[in-house]
């Protein structure tokens, strides 16, 4: 699935939560996303889909105690772009040098419609690469 320039930084099936409002992230996988500097609890992060396009999630952090971060500007109009679901899983992906964008670090995310009958997940597609 990815490519020797990337690395798997998490997976999801996505819920009702996701698909409508924000994406949350484990809270285990803040090491790989840039460092939230002193008071600042957001950074932008560019984002490709298999179609190259970029979009900039605005990925933040709650203030205080629980740090999970959640990606919501831009998420919302992506997720509807794509026709993102309740099931569907994304793939979320860091390029590693010679991918950096301006930022230092581009990601990449990957979508895997699930497939359903009778509102059961009984399979998935091929996973989308490039452009989500």
């Amino acid at each position: 699935m990815a490519s020797r320039s990337e690395i798997l930084v998490f997976s999801k099936e996505l819920t009702k939560t996701d698909v409508m409002k924000r994406m949350s992230i484990p809270t285990n996988k803040l090491p790989h996303l840039p460092q939230f500097q002193g008071a600042c609890h957001a950074v932008v992060l560019e984002v490709e889909d298999e179609r190259g396009q970029v979009w900039n999630m605005r990925c933040s952090i709650r203030k205080r105690k629980y740090l999970k971060p959640v990606i919501s500007s831009s998420w919302v109009a992506f997720a509807r772009s794509k026709n993102l679901g309740i099931g569907d899983k994304i793939f979320f992906y860091r390029g590693l040098n010679d991918e950096d964008g301006p930022s230092g670090v581009k990601y990449k995310i990957k979508v895997q419609k699930a497939t359903k009958v009778f509102g059961a997940i009984v399979g998935y597609g091929s996973p989308v690469h490039a452009a989500i």
